[in-house]
């Protein structure tokens, strides 16, 4: 079986049911790659990680990206103008509420 990962992570799915059921997998996972946006900028929100979270943020049926900041908080916004399979993110916008910045505290 061979697990490819990819923005909507259907092969993470399968790999966890499949693992869940008892079977016994040995996952081919593909080379590593950065995700990026504008020109050529790889996604980070911050020096110490990001949590990212893929969906239909503004329901026109193509998966964008939340990305947060681990150690500062902030979280990013990466609307994506390609396809769920070969998605582009040209842009992100940095997120606020009555036009304050959100940070999102942890611990």
């Amino acid at each position: 079986m061979k697990v490819t990962s990819t923005l909507i992570g259907a092969g993470l799915l399968t790999l966890l049911l499949a693992g869940a059921a008892g079977a016994m997998i040995t996952p081919v996972f593909e080379p590593a790659s950065y995700i990026y946006w504008g020109s050529s900028q790889v996604i980070q929100a911050g020096t110490n990680g990001v949590i990212p979270n893929c969906g239909d943020w503004d329901g026109d049926g193509i998966k964008d990206l939340m990305v947060g900041s681990y150690t500062g908080g902030y979280i990013y916004y990466y609307h994506n103008t390609g396809t769920n399979l070969s998605p582009v993110f040209p842009s992100r916008v940095l997120m606020t509420a009555d036009g304050a910045t959100i940070i999102v505290t942890y611990g």
